[in-house]
């Protein structure tokens, strides 16, 4: 768990303009991290219940309990920063994550892919757009010097690396069975 003691700078010769300047760009970073993995949490919540096969099934529940702990986590990298998130971008990414189903309806029809193919190629790439923005949260964190920023993120980048292998595992492996033999998993 972040302590809020490590906000303090270790930077030198910024003046407190400047360096509140760089905490609110942050912020403004941190709020499309908020966005992506809201987004990613949605999106994959709702592919769990499409699947049947029992082993996938579970391997994807299991990520969007993860994905859910994750994106409570966001609101340390808030608090290492003594800032608020933005109170739309989580609807607003969860808004996402539903347009993103829509996205892979339309790919799966003009695809010939069958369901729900479609939704796991879409968590994949969801999955690796929220993984980028929690990296780039941690090179922030490298950045501006607070450790507790680069210890959230970087905890939540590798379990999400860990998370992209198996969905690109089952993204190949289920694509044969949706697109040519149009079959439901």
């Amino acid at each position: 768990m972040y302590t809020n003691s490590s906000t303090t700078p270790v930077l030198i010769e910024l003046d407190t303009k400047t360096w509140n300047t760089q905490l609110d760009r942050a912020k403004a970073w941190f709020d499309n991290v908020l966005l992506t993995q809201s987004s990613y949490r949605q999106l994959l919540e709702d592919t769990v219940e499409k699947i049947d096969e029992p082993h996938m099934k579970q391997y994807l529940a299991e990520m969007a309990e993860r994905a859910k702990k994750h994106e409570e986590r966001v609101l340390e990298l808030y608090a290492a920063i003594d800032r608020q998130p933005s109170e739309i971008r989580k609807q607003v990414g969860e808004f996402m994550g539903k347009a993103r189903q829509a996205l892979g309806d339309f790919i799966a029809l003009t695809g010939g892919a069958k369901a729900p193919w479609q939704d796991l190629h879409q968590v994949y790439l969801s999955n690796y757009n929220s993984m980028g923005a929690f990296a780039v949260a941690e090179q922030l964190g490298l950045a501006l010097g607070i450790p507790g920023i680069v210890e959230v993120a970087f905890s939540i980048t590798t379990d999400k690396s860990t998370d992209q292998l198996l969905l690109q595992e089952c993204v190949l492996e289920m694509s044969s069975k949706s697109i040519l033999y149009k079959e439901w998993f």
